[in-house]
C-alpha cells in the first residue's frame, strides 16, 4: 500500500495525538509555575508566552510527518470551497466563462484530433505515405496517377517496400438475392492490403494471378458483411451477381480496413491492360506506399524528386511543356487523407486558442478584483507569519474547485457541442466517424482547465504575497487596493484578442456573402438529381445503351409535374469529375477541360443557357457526323471574338487523339466542382456518340423536387427493376454540400468573434465598475468641491475610453498579420477589407460606451454627504 494512503488513514490518529501531547507539555508547565508560588491564572499565561506559536508548532510537526503538503492543500481547498459559497454569483460568472472556454476549445479540438492527429488503424501507420503527381508549372494541385507512372515508380523507388494503387471509382450494381443496390467499391492491385499491413478477417485477399487475370472475386468490408449478409461466416466462396456478371466472395476484411475511405464497401482485382500503359492515359489511381524502416519522408521526396526529373528528360511531351510542368510528391498517408481540410482545422483551432485566452484573462481580471477586496485579509494573514509561498500554495488552492467545475462543465458542455457541431460537418471530411472526446481529448481539456486557473490564479497570488502588510491592514473600505495596472492590461488585451477575432469573423463572413452572390451556370431550384448505372452484361453495345437512357428520360417526362429531364456523366457539385486533354483543329495548344456526355434535355433540365448555334438534338445519332458544344469560357480563350461554330475538337491525350468533332454551339459555362473554384471549362458530346455507363439524370420540376423523386425512381424500376438509384438529392442540396465546409467555419469563427465580445464586455465592465466603486470617496469630494454629475460621468467613461482604445489599437496591430494569414480562405475580398476594418473597432468602440455607462450614471448618482459620513 502506497505510503501516502496509509498516512491518510492514520492523519486524525497523528492530529490527536499531537494535540493531547501539546496539551501535556503546557499543562507540566503550568503545574511547575503553580508550584513554585504564582497564580494559576498567571502560570497559564506565562507558560503559553514561554510555549510559543501553538499553531506554528503544529505546523512545524507536521513537516516532520513528510506528509504535510497533502494536509495544508486539502484544508485550503476546504476553505475555497467555503470561500466561493459566500458569493455565488462570482463564482458562477469564473464557472461559466470557464466552462465556455474549455467546452469550444475542447469539441473544436476532438475535430482537429479525430481527423488529423489520430493515429490510422494501420500496422506501422507512419510507414505509410501516398504518392501524386502535381504541376510544379502551370497549373495548382496534385491530382491522380495513372497506372504507367505507378509501375515507373514501383520499380524505380528504392526508398520503397511496395506501392499498390487502386482505382477508387469502381462502384457496381448488386442484384439477385435482395433489392437492387448500388454499391460504392474499388479496384485496387492485389498488393494493396498488405502495403497497408492488414489482412481479411475471413478469406484471403486476392492474389497477382488473379489481378492479371481480371477474375472475377470480391473481398467485402465488415459493414457491408454485417449489413447484407448478417455476419454470416459462410459468406466466403458464395457467388453474388455484380453488375450482371457472377462474383466469388472470397475474403471480409477486418473492420478498420478503411482504405481508401469508410465508405467503400467491396473491393475487386485491378486489372490495367497493357493498351492502356503504352497509351499513357487515364489518370484516376491513388497510389499507396510503405517506407523501408528507417526511411524519412524527406528521404522519399528526394529520390521520387530525382526519379521525375529522368522521366521529364526521357519523356518530355508526357512531363513537361511550355505552360506546364508535372512533378511528384509523397506524403504520409495521414495528412494525404486530410489535406483539403487542414487550414479550415487549423484556423478554427487557432481562433478557439484566442478565445480561450480572452477567458483565461477575463477569469484573471476577476480574480485580481476579488483579490484585491480580500486585501485586509491577506494582510493579516502576512502579520501573523505566513510566508509568501504560503499564500501563493493557499490562493492557488481555492481556485482549484473552480477547475473542477470547469472540466466537469466543459466536458459536458463539449458533448453537447459535438452532437451539435459533427452532422453539420461536411460529408466528405476525412475519419469522421473518430471525432469523439478520446483519451488524448480529455487529457487536453483537463490540461487545458488547470493551465487556465493556474496562469490566471497566480498572478493575484503573486500580487498578495508582495503585499505591504502594514499598507493592507491600512486600508479601508473605500480605499484603492492594488492590481490595477495588471487589471487594465488585462482588458486591453481582451478587447485586443476580441478585435483580431471580431475582424476575422467579419472577413469570412463578407467571404461567405461574395460566394452567395456567384453564379454557378445553372440553375439549382426545382431540380431534382439522381445516378444511376447500366449493366454491360445486360447491354453490352452504346446504341442498346442509349436506347434504355431514352426510354428512361420518356418514362420521367410521363410524371406529372416534370417540365424536363436529360442524362449527363457527371453532375455539376457533385464531387466528382471527368477532365482530360482537347485541341483544336489547326491550333497547337492542347487545354484541360471538363469532358461531358448529355443527352438534348439535359441543357433545358439544368437550366444551361445557349449562347451561340445550336444545342444537340435526338437528330445526332452515332452514324450522323460527330458534334459536340464547348462552353463559353473555353470559346473566349481559343477563338477570342471570332465564332467557333463550326470549327472542330477532338480528345488530345500524350499519344492519343480522338476523333473530330464539329462544333455545333456555345453554352454557358458552369463551375463544376463548387460556387469558388472556377478551374476548367466543359465540352459537351451527344450521349449517343459517347456513351458512358454511369449518368446523372437532371429533372426539372414545376413544383418542390423532392416530392417528386418517388414517382420517378418507380418510373425507372418500372422500366427497369433491377436498376439501382443512388444519391437522390435535388440540386439546392448539392450546392449546399460544396459549401458546408465554408459555412461550418464562417458560423464557428463569427461564434468566437460573439463570445469574445460577450468575454471581453463583462471584462470592461467588471474593471470600470470596480474602479468606480474604489473611487466613491474621491468622487463625493469632488462633488463636494463643485463638480458637477456630468464630470463625475466623464471621468468613468474616460477610463472606460481609454482601455478600449488601447485595446482596438493593438487589436489592429495584430488583426493585420492574421488577415495575411487567412488570405487563402478567402473568396471575393482580400485581407484588406475596408468593411471588416471598420466593424471590427466599431462594434468594439460600440461595447466600451455601452460598458461604461452603468458605472458611470451609478458614480454620478453618488451623495457626496453619504459618502464622506461613510468614512
Amino acid at each position: 500500500m502506497p505510503e501516502w494512503i496509509r498516512w491518510w488513514r492514520r492523519r486524525n490518529q497523528e492530529e490527536t495525538d499531537l494535540d493531547e501531547e501539546l496539551r501535556s507539555h503546557l499543562a507540566i508547565e503550568v503545574q511547575e509555575r503553580v508550584a513554585a508560588g504564582e497564580d494559576p491564572a498567571e502560570a497559564e499565561r506565562a507558560a503559553r508566552r514561554a510555549f510559543g506559536n501553538l499553531a506554528q508548532i503544529r505546523e512545524e510537526a507536521r513537516e516532520t510527518w513528510g506528509m504535510a503538503g497533502i494536509q495544508r492543500f486539502l484544508e485550503d481547498a476546504r476553505h475555497g470551497v467555503r470561500m466561493l459559497g459566500r458569493t455565488p454569483v462570482w463564482t458562477g460568472v469564473i464557472c461559466a466563462t470557464l466552462a465556455l472556454g474549455i467546452a469550444l476549445s475542447t469539441a473544436i479540438f476532438s475535430v482537429v484530433y479525430g481527423v488529423l492527429l489520430q493515429p490510422l488503424p494501420y500496422p506501422q501507420q507512419e510507414q505509410l505515405v501516398a504518392l501524386a503527381p502535381t504541376w510544379t508549372k502551370g497549373p495548382t494541385g496534385r491530382f491522380n496517377v495513372n497506372a504507367a507512372l505507378w509501375l515507373e515508380w514501383r520499380n524505380g523507388l528504392k526508398q520503397l517496400q511496395d506501392l499498390g494503387l487502386t482505382r477508387p471509382i469502381a462502384n457496381f450494381n448488386m442484384t439477385g438475392d435482395g433489392p437492387p443496390e448500388r454499391l460504392q467499391g474499388a479496384r485496387t492491385t492485389y498488393n494493396v492490403p498488405s502495403v497497408l499491413g492488414m489482412s481479411p478477417l475471413l478469406g484471403h485477399a486476392f492474389t497477382e494471378e488473379e489481378q492479371l487475370a481480371d477474375a472475377k472475386v470480391a473481398i467485402l468490408s465488415h459493414g457491408f458483411w454485417q449489413r447484407r449478409f448478417g455476419g454470416d461466416s459462410g459468406v466466403v466462396g458464395r457467388k453474388i451477381q455484380l453488375n450482371g456478371q457472377p462474383y466469388e466472395v472470397i475474403g471480409v476484411m477486418p473492420p478498420a480496413y478503411r482504405y481508401p475511405n469508410k465508405d467503400f464497401e467491396l473491393w475487386t482485382p485491378l486489372y490495367i491492360p497493357p493498351d492502356e500503359i503504352r497509351a499513357d492515359m487515364n489518370y484516376q489511381y491513388r497510389a499507396v506506399g510503405r517506407l523501408k524502416a528507417g526511411v524519412r519522408v524527406e528521404q522519399a521526396q528526394a529520390e521520387l524528386d530525382a526519379l521525375m526529373h529522368k522521366l521529364a528528360l526521357a519523356n518530355p511531351l508526357s512531363f513537361k511543356g511550355d505552360q506546364a510542368e508535372i512533378g511528384a510528391v509523397v506524403e504520409p498517408l495521414a495528412d494525404s487523407d486530410a489535406l483539403q481540410v487542414r487550414g479550415t482545422l487549423y484556423v478554427l483551432l487557432a481562433a478557439v486558442g484566442c478565445l480561450l485566452l480572452i477567458g483565461a484573462m477575463n477569469l484573471g481580471v476577476l480574480l485580481i478584483a476579488r483579490a484585491s477586496a480580500r486585501s485586509r485579509e491577506i494582510a493579516l494573514r502576512v502579520a501573523l507569519g505566513a510566508t509568501g509561498g504560503r499564500l501563493r500554495r493557499q490562493l492557488l488552492a481555492e481556485v482549484l474547485p473552480l477547475a473542477l467545475a470547469g472540466i466537469a462543465g466543459g466536458i459536458l458542455l463539449a458533448l453537447w457541442l459535438l452532437r451539435i457541431l459533427v452532422p453539420y460537418l461536411p460529408a466528405d471530411t476525412p475519419r469522421l466517424e473518430s471525432i469523439g472526446l478520446h483519451g488524448p481529448v480529455l487529457a487536453f481539456a483537463i490540461g487545458v482547465a488547470l493551465l487556465v486557473v493556474l496562469c490566471a490564479g497566480l498572478l493575484p497570488a503573486r500580487m498578495a504575497a508582495r503585499e505591504s502588510p502594514s499598507a493592507g491592514l491600512r486600508l479601508n473600505t473605500r480605499s484603492v487596493a492594488g492590481g490595477g495596472q495588471s487589471r487594465n492590461l488585462l482588458v486591453v488585451a481582451q478587447v485586443a484578442m476580441t478585435v483580431v477575432l471580431l475582424f476575422g469573423g467579419a472577413l469570412f463572413l463578407r467571404s461567405f456573402s461574395q460566394l452567395l452572390r456567384v453564379q454557378p451556370g445553372f440553375t439549382a431550384e426545382r431540380v431534382l438529381t439522381l445516378h444511376l448505372a447500366v449493366t454491360r452484361a445486360r447491354f453490352p453495345e452504346d446504341q442498346q445503351v442509349s436506347d434504355y437512357y431514352n426510354r428512361l428520360i420518356q418514362r420521367v417526362m410521363s410524371v406529372p409535374g416534370v417540365t424536363a429531364a436529360g442524362l449527363v456523366n457527371r453532375l455539376p457539385m457533385s464531387g466528382i469529375a471527368q477532365t482530360g486533354g482537347i485541341e483544336f483543329e489547326g491550333r497547337p495548344e492542347r487545354y484541360t477541360a471538363d469532358w461531358r456526355s448529355a443527352t438534348p434535355g439535359y441543357f433545358a433540365a439544368m437550366g444551361i443557357p445557349l449562347r451561340q448555334g445550336r444545342l444537340l438534338q435526338e437528330s445526332d445519332r452515332p452514324h450522323t457526323a460527330a458534334v459536340g458544344l464547348i462552353d463559353e469560357k473555353l470559346a473566349r480563350t481559343v477563338f477570342g471574338a471570332e465564332s467557333p461554330v463550326g470549327k472542330r475538337f477532338r480528345i488530345a491525350g500524350p499519344s492519343f487523339k480522338g476523333p473530330w468533332a464539329e462544333i455545333v454551339g456555345v453554352v454557358g459555362h458552369v463551375r463544376n466542382d463548387s460556387p469558388e473554384k472556377d478551374e476548367r471549362s466543359q465540352v459537351y458530346w451527344p450521349e449517343t456518340q459517347r456513351t458512358q455507363d454511369r449518368a446523372a439524370l437532371a429533372v426539372r420540376t414545376a413544383g418542390q423536387p423532392g416530392l417528386l423523386a418517388q414517382a420517378v425512381i418507380q418510373q425507372i424500376h418500372t422500366e427497369n427493376p433491377e436498376q439501382p438509384v443512388y444519391d437522390v438529392r435535388t440540386m439546392d442540396e448539392w450546392v449546399q454540400r460544396v459549401m458546408q465546409g465554408r459555412s461550418v467555419m464562417t458560423g464557428l469563427v463569427s461564434l468566437f468573434g460573439f463570445a469574445s465580445l460577450l468575454l471581453a464586455c463583462l471584462g470592461l465592465y467588471g474593471v470600470v465598475s470596480y474602479m468606480a466603486d474604489l473611487r466613491l470617496r474621491e468622487f463625493g469630494i469632488r462633488m463636494a468641491l463643485g463638480a458637477d454629475r456630468n464630470h463625475i460621468r466623464g471621468i468613468v467613461l474616460r477610463h472606460a475610453g481609454k482601455l478600449a482604445g488601447s485595446g482596438i489599437a493593438l487589436g489592429l496591430l495584430l488583426a493585420w498579420p492574421a488577415g495575411r494569414a487567412l488570405r487563402i480562405l478567402l473568396f471575393g475580398v482580400s485581407s484588406g477589407d475596408m468593411v471588416s476594418w471598420v466593424l471590427a473597432p466599431a462594434v468594439l468602440i460600440l461595447v466600451g460606451l455601452l460598458s461604461g455607462m452603468g458605472p458611470a450614471r451609478r458614480a454620478g448618482r453618488t451623495d457626496p454627504a453619504v459618502t464622506l459620513r461613510a468614512e
